[in-house]
Formats: C-alpha cells, structure tokens, sequence
C-alpha cells in the first residue's frame, strides 16, 4: 500500500548497480489510466538482460500499488521517477511488492529486470505483474479484506467485519499451544495489507496488519501482534513518528508499511512544515524499524532512518 523511499541502506545506489548492466534496449510499455486510476495487469516475461519499464503518470499524493510475481526468484522490479538517478524503491532489497504515497506530479517508471547472476545465464523470468493507482483523497470501495496467513506452522485468519455498527479488525489464529482466541481491534482506515513475517527470528512468527485512512494528514496505523513462543498472541506497539523530533520534521501522515527482511519499513511523503497548508517537498523518509522485548511486551524500536 510498495513510495520511499530510499533504499534500506544509508548510502543508496544507482539502479545500474542493482539491475543486470546492459545495452540491450529496454521493452517499453506506456500504461494509461483514462480517467487518471485505476488498476491494469501484466503477465509477460523477460529473459538475461532484457528490461522492461512500464511508463505511467501521476499526480502528488496518489496512491500507487506495485504487486510483483515472478517464476524467477532473481528477478525484482525498482520504482523511479523520471528525472532521478535513484530509485524511490529498491525491489533487491526491499521485496516484491510496494504501497505508497507519490511524492510528486510526474512520470513513474517499474522496471522489471533480472539480477547480473541470473542475466548472464541468459535466464528467463515469468511474472504477473499490477500495477495500482489510486486517489489519496479517496479508498477505492471493494470487497472487505480476507485473507489467511502462516508461517513456522502457526495460521492467522485476518479479516474486516463489523462489531456494534463499527468497523473491526478480527485476527484468529490456529496452531498456538496455549491460546487462540481471537483478537479484534477498531478500525480507522482500510485494510490496505497484511503479512506474516519473523523479524526477530525467534522461530515465532509475527501478524502485521497495515491500514490507511484517506486524506492529506491521517496517519497510516499498523496493527500487530507476536505469537509469544506459539502460545499465544501478545501486541506489537509502534511508538509514534513524534516522540524523534527529527524524524517528524515535515511528517503529515500517509505512511505505508511493509515488512523487508528482518525489518518493519515505513515510509511517508515529507512536507515543507506542519503547517496544514504546507507543500510537499518531494521527497520521501523511511524508517527502519527492529523488533525488541520491551518491559511489557514486544516494541518496535527505530533503527535507521534514510530519505530521497
């Protein structure tokens, strides 16, 4: 729900030293939104060093979704934005899929690509590839979230419903040996994604559940819980971007989540002041999150912070 930036390391990259180095001419594919979002879908293949760049434009604040799956497990997708040396997003160390605000009116480019090692073997990588645009004033209505997650033999049921007329996050797990009852939360936003991941590997897995409210200043919220030894569940608490005065500078909400190797990321665009009339600067801070024992629970705590 995936915006970005920055790549996870402190000192970025140039794409060209992610992407397989080559002459061979990328396959272009300009992608249209006639009334300016929508969703289109891909399922095409590359092969060595053969590209391909799907080309859209965008405006400040929308909502774009990059979902990605490869046969090849050497094959990853960056996000940049046309007059940039660097990516927004880093698909070799960042994953396969991107949810995030666009920092600025203009041309986006996802480009598919082979990694060197799987290019000079002249490899060949299927893929379905979507690609999302949505308004940031406005979430898309569908169908509620439902969706079922496992990881290390431990199950998670997790699902939008409603409780009393509100809106509800229900999350049932299945395989913990002591308690599976399940846990419901208040919904402010839409469920935008979920994921299951290790980050402290324990051997014990984790449920994060990311949503978004729609317009300029709400914040993304990321719900989430351990499965303590699988046991039982026991909250994750996110400390808000406001308690690092200089991580919050310029922070008016829309942040998205994601899970990338052994860290919680999250990502917002970054804005001239706090002035709710302040225009955004254009670029993007991420934060890199570790997952700790804290004294009465489990706690995210900052660990690097990057921006482009």
């Amino acid at each position: 729900m995936n915006i970005w930036l920055g790549a996870v390391l402190a000192a970025l990259v140039s794409l060209t030293a992610h992407a397989a180095t080559t002459d061979s001419t990328p396959r272009i594919q300009q992608v249209v939104y006639k009334s300016g979002h929508g969703s289109v879908q891909f399922k095409q293949s590359i092969k060595g060093y053969k590209t391909a760049q799907y080309r859209l434009n965008a405006k400040a604040g929308q909502l774009l979704t990059v979902d990605f799956k490869p046969s090849n497990t050497s094959a990853y997708f960056n996000i940049t934005a046309k007059g940039s040396d660097y990516a927004l997003f880093n698909g070799s160390m960042m994953g396969k899929h991107f949810l995030g605000s666009l920092p600025a009116d203009g041309e986006y480019t996802v480009q598919v690509y082979l990694m060197r090692n799987a290019a000079r073997r002249n490899e060949v990588a299927d893929y379905n590839l979507s690609l999302i645009i949505a308004n940031g004033d406005a979430v898309d209505n569908h169908a509620p979230f439902d969706q079922n997650l496992a990881l290390q033999g431990i199950h998670f049921h997790v699902q939008a419903t409603t409780v009393d007329g509100k809106p509800t996050l229900r999350i049932e797990p299945k395989g913990l040996e002591i308690d599976n009852s399940a846990m419901t939360r208040p919904l402010n936003g839409e469920i935008v994604r979920a994921e299951v991941a290790d980050l402290n590997n324990d051997g014990s897995p984790e449920i994060y559940v990311f949503t978004r409210a729609s317009g300029r200043g709400m914040p993304g919220e990321l719900i989430a819980y351990s499965a303590n030894h699988k046991k039982s569940l026991s909250d994750i608490y996110l400390p808000p971007v406001s308690d690092n005065p200089n991580t919050a500078e310029g922070y008016q909400g829309e942040d998205s989540f994601s899970v990338v190797e052994n860290w919680l990321v999250r990502r917002f665009p970054l804005y001239d002041s706090a002035d709710a009339n302040a225009g955004r600067t254009g670029k993007m801070r991420q934060v890199q999150y570790t997952l700790d024992a804290g004294e009465a629970g489990w706690i995210l705590r900052e660990d690097k912070v990057t921006e482009r």
